[in-house]
């Protein structure tokens, strides 16, 4: 009866499904934004192209703290088509930075329709954002980098734009910071940034000399204010780390080995297995390989083998894992000495017995102490 109710219900969700993806609407709008300075009694426009299903009535509406600054050539659209929407800007807009007009395309519900007033209209959005200047000098910057191999070349790219009302004069520079302190400086030549204007410096660094890591770069530029951006990136090298594995197996018949390997390169991997050998002393007692994989930059990934545990006992035991992999037709291995422990399964009978015996004892009590209150008093 239960699964019965479970089918119904996934049937029913399916078809339910199949009928809002069937009936969802295809309505777009094209450009999804623009971005303006600010100048005062700035004009412009906006033609937007609409699409949506053929016979879908379309309001457009305008909101935002500017809005009232914006005129529509059109309100309404059926199906397809396009509009404008043109702007004439104050003298003056308070307070400085960034102010938003929303223009609202929404498909227009038939109230008359049964369930027209249960539904919601199906609405997309585009914005004109205009960006006032604060007083004075005002930089923003983004710094930006990209992850290499040990000998390539890194790209930083700094981006620079001036938000304030008056031209800036600065000398940016990148620091590069390792895990002990600034490693290097890669400094940029001096420049003058107009109010508003937006600049994109490039910066290389040879990693020959740098060993595999993790490192942070930090911009900097001193306008009187200092306006910082940072990004992390990963030198690597074609290694993969053990990052975890199975140390301790229980010995009942054939039992899984999980090893979590990690790359440390910018490249893919492949060919990635790993070759196990447990032993005693200098006596092999068994050995495996594991499942083989490929790995992405940096991935991390879990493969496994199996072994037969029925010959061993009790105790702490030596194992070899060698990985071997292959990256750019270079084939590498690294192995590393780790301990796993073998331990006996405790029998669950053990368990059942010493919980019956306990509540056999409990019991005994119980009775013991009923006794020897109602038989005093049936002697009394």
């Amino acid at each position: 009866m239960v699964k019965k109710m479970w089918l119904f219900f996934g049937i029913y969700f399916l078809f339910l499904l199949l009928f809002l993806i069937g009936n969802s609407s295809a309505l777009g709008v094209s450009p999804a934004g623009k971005d303006y300075n600010f100048e005062p009694g700035l004009e412009g426009g906006v033609t937007y192209t609409v699409w949506d299903d053929p016979g879908k009535e379309l309001e457009i509406f305008v909101y935002g703290d500017l809005a009232q600054y914006v005129s529509l050539d059109k309100n309404t659209i059926v199906g397809s088509g396009e509009f404008t929407a043109k702007f004439k800007l104050p003298e003056k807009i308070e307070p400085p930075g960034r102010h938003r007009i929303g223009v609202r395309i929404a498909e227009k519900i038939d109230e008359e329709l049964a369930g027209g007033t249960i539904g919601t209209s199906v609405t997309i959005i585009s914005v004109i954002d205009i960006f006032v200047p604060y007083p004075g000098r005002y930089l923003e910057i983004n710094l930006q980098g990209n992850d290499v191999n040990v000998g390539e070349l890194i790209n930083f790219e700094l981006g620079i734009t001036s938000k304030g009302t008056e031209d800036v004069t600065v000398t940016p520079k990148i620091d590069i910071f390792s895990k002990d302190g600034i490693k290097d400086t890669l400094p940029f030549n001096t420049r003058t940034i107009a109010s508003q204007e937006s600049i994109a410096l490039q910066k290389t660094l040879n990693t020959s000399n740098y060993n595999p890591g993790k490192y942070k770069a930090v911009a900097s530029v001193d306008y009187g204010s200092l306006a910082t951006s940072e990004t992390e990136f990963k030198i690597g090298e074609l290694v993969i780390n053990v990052v975890n594995y199975t140390n301790r197996i229980p010995i009942k018949g054939i039992q899984k080995f999980d090893i979590s390997i990690e790359s440390g390169w910018n490249d893919n991997i492949d060919g990635a297995y790993a070759d196990i050998s447990i032993f005693n002393n200098s006596q092999v007692l068994t050995n495996f390989k594991t499942t083989t994989t490929s790995l992405i930059p940096w991935e991390t990934k879990t493969i496994a083998g199996y072994l037969d545990t029925d010959n061993f006992t009790l105790g702490i035991y030596d194992a070899n894992i060698t990985l071997f992999y292959y990256g750019k037709d270079q084939g590498k291995s690294i192995t590393k000495l780790v301990k796993v422990e073998f331990f006996k399964v405790k029998s669950s009978l053990i368990w059942y017995l010493i919980g019956g015996a306990g509540l056999l004892v409990i019991l005994a009590l119980i009775i013991i102490k009923f006794w020897s209150k109602h038989g005093n008093k049936k002697k009394k």
